[in-house]
């Protein structure tokens, strides 16, 4: 079944790999409301259950194949599942309990950089020494971010906070190096909205081990209840599926240039909407991480550009045609 005409982009790239960094960078600020009138787990079970079910819709709308058939297949769901949406998202959530946001957001920028080093014995990719310099500088960059600015936190909680945040970051590397062993036909949206039910289970389960009270949306605030419809609606389902436009029209590795995007539009929304103060601390933190992040993706930043110029030129170049 062809992706009906209706689900296509009609406009740039660039701005709608923009539209997505925005998306996905307020969620932060989002979560970080949330996860103070909910339990954490069982909030991010909420939200992949529900983005699941929507994407898993819009699946069977705009793909000719909804259900997994090969054992490969089975396991890509449970390595995205398991790994990019139940092992991140809890230890993002867990996180910001701890930190703002803000900080979660430039923590998670990490991810490529991680990637990179679990490609080595994973993919048997090597790495020279830009490479290395530049985990450094993204590792150093975390280490910065765990010191809490003065008068706030103290410095085990925000330690614990990046902590979690971080191993949760790792967990998402692995898994997006690892499905790269495994994914084989199945459409990248049926693949996601499995795996976001996979993903929600474990949540939920880890909702139950920890003793989480089962979520009471009714007792949220106004602010809380436009926060989790956002995360799970707009950013979530809303995000994704924009992702998966993006990811068909301009290719996987030019969607990568939404990360560097996340940290600046949360610290916005932070500042503006939630009147949060941004410290120097995340401010060196950012810079040392964002550094670490182009020194290991520096080719792949440049081929992304390129071919984001290239497809809005022709797109544009197009566009002209059918006008004339």
């Amino acid at each position: 079944m062809g992706v009906p005409n209706t689900f296509r982009f009609h406009i740039p790239a660039g701005l709608a790999i923009i539209g997505l960094g925005l998306l996905w960078g307020a969620g932060f600020p989002a979560i970080d409301i949330v996860v103070s009138q909910l339990p954490p787990l069982g909030a991010a079970g909420i939200r992949y259950a529900v983005s699941g079910c929507i994407v898993l819709g819009y699946a069977r709308l705009t793909t000719d194949r909804l259900r997994p058939e090969t054992t490969r297949e089975l396991l890509s769901i449970s390595i995205v599942g398991g790994f990019m949406f139940g092992g991140y998202q809890a230890g993002l959530y867990l996180g910001t309990q701890h930190i703002t946001g803000a900080v979660a957001s430039v923590v998670t920028t990490m991810s490529p950089v991680v990637a990179a080093l679990v490609a080595v014995p994973i993919l048997g990719e090597s790495r020279g020494l830009p490479d290395v310099i530049g985990f450094c500088l993204g590792i150093s960059g975390v280490v910065v971010l765990s010191q809490p600015s003065v008068g706030t936190t103290s410095l085990s909680s925000t330690a614990l906070g990046v902590g979690l945040v971080f191993l949760g970051t790792i967990l998402f590397a692995v898994g997006s190096v690892t499905i790269q062993l495994f994914d084989e036909g199945l459409p990248m949206e049926a693949l996601q909205g499995w795996a976001m039910l996979v993903g929600a289970t474990l949540l939920f389960c880890g909702s139950f081990l920890r003793g989480e009270s089962v979520p009471d949306v009714q007792s949220l605030s106004p602010v809380a209840v436009v926060s989790l419809v956002y995360i799970t609606l707009v950013a979530g389902a809303g995000g994704y599926l924009l992702y998966f436009r993006l990811v068909r029209e301009v290719g996987a590795t030019e969607t990568t240039l939404v990360a560097y995007l996340e940290p600046v539009a949360a610290t916005v929304v932070s500042v503006l909407l939630l009147g949060q103060t941004i410290s120097m601390t995340t401010v060196v933190g950012f810079v040392a991480v964002a550094a670490g992040f182009t020194l290991v993706s520096r080719s792949t930043m440049r081929q992304a550009i390129v071919s984001l110029r290239e497809t809005d030129s022709s797109a544009h170049t197009d566009h002209e045609v059918r006008s004339d």
